[in-house]
């Protein structure tokens, strides 16, 4: 019974695990407070001897006393000594060797008390305000004693000076090892941030264990964590994209024969119910056209598109696209290209580069309204080539914009069922600029109207 309290006193106090963050972090406290208090220590001794002895002015003032009562004891009029100790600003006799006045004036019982702890003039002081008895030897064999005034004395502004020597200290260490334990506690933070990062971004082959080590437990514990749920993710995924593709696949051959049993009977039914194989045959076409769209997504997020980057003259391959399209574009819609006559070559794929534009002309076409004016252009940004696509429609509302470039992401205004919309048309463009080692985004005009920006590598 003993044993299990003792262990569980020594698992609240941390005292088991001393590679846990708690122990290390309260072992670290420790050694803290003890520099800090050392540090004090060491500087209240070395202010008490650099401030805390007899002022130099006053040092001066006495042995100027002292030469007066030399002179005096020398005349040997006893008389005037007492009148000129009396004169004096400070307490003061002349003793003999018996510490006994030499004038005849009476002494305060308490000065004669001190005198039992007379101090040389080069004495050290204490740390706190007092009045000591000051000696200073004189040529004939006397001593001459002086009490040391109490508003003179240099320890009124020692707690002044050591409080802020305090402080400065525990600032400086605190400082210091919190700059040390904050850079021991960041770096397997960075890497596990950094890992974070490279999961976040499609790396599944992440793993952190080694690089954060097991010298904290908690920090130890937490990256076995992490790579565990690396690899669920990662299974996870696998299985999603898996299932994807198998299902697409599969759907391929049913619509396969679903087309050729629409195109059969097609001829042996009236002229008057033709309209329904129609029908038939639009919705076919629609989940064919879907089906292909998804292995194509798939197939470029998994990265087995085997991509050749290439150096592609980005701007006669928008006049071509732009030429092609025309006969796609509405009767009230204007297309238009304007090139930078540069000639310039870019790093692309030819196949993906012709779907990214085709994709977002296809959806200015279909969803900037019947009197669009669509536009593409050409042009540089901080060291990339820039192709623009706009145009002068309604727009998307701003809380959507970081939206449209997910797979199967629909805008309720625009993006329909009849529409013909299917919400990966924008994230295939999103993996064939990321495949292609580019970048796209998405805003609206000031003046109305969407704005896609493709950025690609010079060649």
């Amino acid at each position: 019974m003993s044993s299990i309290r003792f262990s569980s006193v020594k698992s609240l106090f941390f005292v088991g695990n001393r590679d846990g963050l708690a122990f290390r972090l309260f072992s670290y406290f420790a050694v803290i407070l003890l520099l800090i208090l050392i540090l004090q220590n060491i500087a209240e001794v070395a202010l008490i001897r650099a401030m805390l002895h007899v002022p130099e002015k006053i040092q001066q003032e006495m042995l100027e006393l002292a030469y007066q009562a030399e002179v005096m004891i020398e005349d040997g009029d006893m008389d005037e000594l007492a009148d000129w100790e009396k004169a004096q600003n400070y307490y003061l006799f002349v003793l003999n060797n018996e510490k006994k006045t030499i004038s005849g004036r009476e002494m305060h019982p308490h000065f004669e008390f001190k005198l039992q702890f007379i101090r040389r003039l080069d004495t050290t002081f204490e740390n706190r305000v007092n009045q000591p008895i000051i000696a200073i030897p004189l040529r004939t064999g006397h001593t001459l004693v002086i009490q040391f005034p109490r508003q003179h004395h240099p320890a009124r502004y020692f707690p002044y000076y050591f409080s802020l020597i305090q402080v400065f200290i525990a600032i400086l260490i605190l400082s210091v090892f919190s700059l040390l334990l904050a850079r021991y506690l960041q770096r397997p933070l960075n890497k596990l941030q950094d890992a974070s990062n490279r999961l976040a971004d499609g790396d599944f082959s992440v793993r952190v264990s080694n690089e954060v080590g097991d010298k904290v437990t908690e920090f130890a514990h937490l990256a076995d964590s992490f790579d565990h749920m690396t690899t669920r993710i990662h299974g996870l995924a696998q299985k999603q994209k898996q299932l994807i593709r198998d299902v697409s696949h599969e759907l391929k051959t049913p619509l396969a024969r679903h087309s050729l049993a629409l195109h059969l009977l097609r001829k042996r039914i009236p002229v008057d119910s033709q309209h329904l194989l129609d029908r038939l045959e639009k919705e076919s076409d629609e989940m064919n056209d879907l089906v292909t769209e998804i292995l194509e997504y798939s197939q470029l997020e998994n990265a087995k598109y085997s991509v050749s980057l290439l150096p592609v003259q980005l701007e006669t391959v928008c006049q071509h696209i732009v030429l092609d399209m025309q006969d796609k574009v509405q009767p009230g819609q204007v297309l238009t290209f304007e090139g930078d006559n540069g000639g310039e070559m870019v790093q692309a794929d030819n196949r993906l580069l012709l779907r990214v534009v085709k994709n977002l002309l296809g959806n200015a076409v279909k969803y900037a309204g019947a009197e669009a004016e669509i536009s593409v252009s050409l042009g540089h940004r901080n060291g990339w080539t820039q192709l623009v696509i706009e145009d002068d429609g309604c727009g998307i509302p701003q809380q959507q914009l970081q939206q449209i470039f997910d797979p199967f992401t629909r805008l309720e205004m625009a993006r329909d069922k009849q529409s013909g919309g299917y919400g990966l048309g924008l994230a295939i463009v999103k993996e064939s600029m990321s495949l292609m080692n580019g970048h796209v985004s998405a805003e609206n005009r000031p003046e109305g109207g969407l704005r896609i920006n493709l950025l690609f590598r010079p060649a």
